[in-house]
């Protein structure tokens, strides 16, 4: 091989692995003030609510547990399991003076127990006051 065959051949694979960098697929990051372990996920009217382990007042037992990871986020509401990638997320809080709600709208694909693959699209409402968030599927 050439000097001049191996300087093409570098400034290929410079070139290639550049563009490779730029169109790398980017995933979206939940919001750091949903990230956690939340538990005892109770539903009344379409709203699923779930708390803080500190704040776990019957036995101090954490059952249901939602699981917001930086990348996904997991979840029971009405007996059905989900496990969602989101997609876009948009952002936004109210403050009042006796503190912040942070508020997110999460579309995401998610799966369920008997579902494998990208899965379906959903949204969601994500809604957190001190020790509890509250998720609302639109």
């Amino acid at each position: 091989m050439t000097i001049r065959n191996t300087l093409r051949f570098a400034c290929a694979a410079v070139i290639a692995a550049s563009f490779a960098r730029v169109h790398a697929v980017q995933l979206k990051q939940m919001p750091i003030d949903f990230v956690g372990e939340w538990c005892n996920g109770s539903t009344f009217e379409g709203q699923t609510n779930w708390t803080l382990p500190s704040w776990v007042e019957e036995d101090g037992k954490c059952t249901n547990i939602l699981s917001v990871s930086k990348y996904d986020f997991n979840m029971v509401i009405g007996k059905v399991s989900f496990s969602c990638v989101p997609d876009a997320i948009r952002q936004n809080q109210e403050t009042a003076p006796s503190g912040t709600t942070y508020l997110a709208t999460i579309n995401a694909h998610c799966t369920t127990d008997t579902e494998s693959g990208r899965g379906r699209p959903a949204t969601f409402e994500f809604s957190r006051y001190k020790g509890n968030i509250y998720i609302k599927q639109k």
